[in-house]
């Protein structure tokens, strides 16, 4: 099961904070939906989809989702998903009111590019506030399969939610690795990332709720995978010093995993081609880290 997919057992049961789910038009495209191709509709906006067979130019025989946009039945744009080089193409087309800013709900494309954890490639297509220009919108790529917008809060506004991508592999395998939930908006054309925003704590404080579990065993392996998305976790609740307590605790020291940073590039051979900085402990590396990705200031705090 993907870290993605653990997240999702983890967030059924929201609407027990929150009210009924708002309703978006979804499209599965898969041979296991026995669906290769469809349409959906809201209002004057219509989607015509399908999975497209082309030889690519490196002479393979993929397959490729096509979502064709048009509203009064004048077409204003098209999102072209990732290849899949094998039998199990896998798209997700959806109409979801991602932007309320404009006159009309976006359409959203996710396709899975194939391989263990890789990936969810997120395109979507929204206007401007006149209603007339019409562009795309990316996102990703993200570890797991295709998958559509979500509307945690209830309140009819569909967002992209997920791991937070970079905890994976950072601080101990991937299956050893926890992340925390990270929630994009649209806003014109652009996602902005709103995971610290205080109406999703409910969010992270039911993962830190099956997070829990963790502390009552006894030898987890590699603990510094997990205990750097509980720490995380516990800064969007606004507990940093209470999880950073409990990491210093249970964290293993004689792991050098995630001690060394590249600030540059790598070569083919994985050589930092620049400035690399090598951490002295699993802690200095965690506030470093956790620095970058914004779950704490540079000055320690929340």
């Amino acid at each position: 099961m993907s870290l993605r997919a653990r997240f999702i057992v983890g967030l059924i049961g929201l609407g027990a904070f929150c009210g009924s789910p708002a309703v978006a038009q979804v499209l599965k495209m898969d041979y296991q939906n026995n669906r290769m191709s469809g349409s959906l509709r809201s209002g004057a906006l219509e989607v015509s989809a399908q999975q497209q067979r082309r030889i690519n130019e490196a002479g393979s025989n993929v397959l490729k989702p096509l979502a064709v946009v048009r509203v009064n039945g004048i077409e204003v744009g098209r999102l072209v998903g990732a290849e899949k080089w094998d039998s199990s193409p896998a798209a997700v087309v959806q109409i979801a009111e991602m932007d309320p800013a404009n006159p009309y709900p976006e359409v959203l494309l996710s396709s899975f590019t194939g391989g263990a954890h890789c990936c969810n490639q997120i395109q979507v297509l929204t206007s401007d506030r006149s209603g007339k220009i019409w562009r795309e919108v990316t996102l990703g790529p993200f570890d797991g399969g295709d998958s559509p917008a979500e509307d945690p809060l209830r309140n009819g506004r569909f967002l992209i939610v997920d791991v937070d991508n970079r905890f994976l592999y950072r601080f101990a395998c991937y299956a050893c690795s926890t992340a925390p939930a990270r929630i994009w908006e649209l806003q014109g054309d652009a996602f902005v990332d709103v995971s610290h925003r205080p109406d999703f704590k409910p969010i992270h404080r039911r993962n830190l709720q099956r997070m829990a579990e963790w502390f009552q065993q006894k030898n987890n392996e590699s603990p510094n995978g997990f205990l750097a998305g509980y720490v995380a976790n516990k800064a969007l609740v606004g507990e940093l010093y209470d999880g950073w307590d409990r990491m210093t605790q249970r964290y293993d020291s004689s792991s050098n995993w995630g001690l060394k940073e590249c600030k540059d590039n790598l070569d083919d051979n994985g050589k930092c081609l620049g400035r690399e900085i090598v951490y002295t402990s699993f802690p200095e590396a965690l506030r470093a880290f956790l620095i970058d990705t914004g779950y704490i200031k540079p000055s320690g705090e929340q």
